[in-house]
């Protein structure tokens, strides 16, 4: 199954101060990824840290099926 990343504003403003937003855009993280999980990129001279704060499966009208990441920052508690 296809993955894709999206961020909250919170993060997509974080990416962008560190120079990541392009890093993320391309970013594919594998179906195992849950949940909860942390994802740590380098940033300019740091590291960033990022949550997965929610996962979610789209279906397209044609059936296509992707599994959608929404990360976040801060990392903050995992929502349902």
């Amino acid at each position: 199954m296809k993955t894709i990343v999206e961020l909250t504003s919170a993060a997509r403003r974080k990416a962008e101060i560190a120079g990541l937003d392009r890093q993320l855009d391309r970013l594919s993280l594998g179906d195992w990824a849950r949940k909860g999980d942390f994802v740590e990129l380098a940033g300019q001279g740091e590291i960033i840290v990022f949550m997965i704060r929610a996962r979610r499966i789209r279906v397209d009208a044609d059936g296509v099926q992707t599994l959608v990441f929404e990360l976040d920052h801060p990392p903050r508690p995992a929502v349902r």
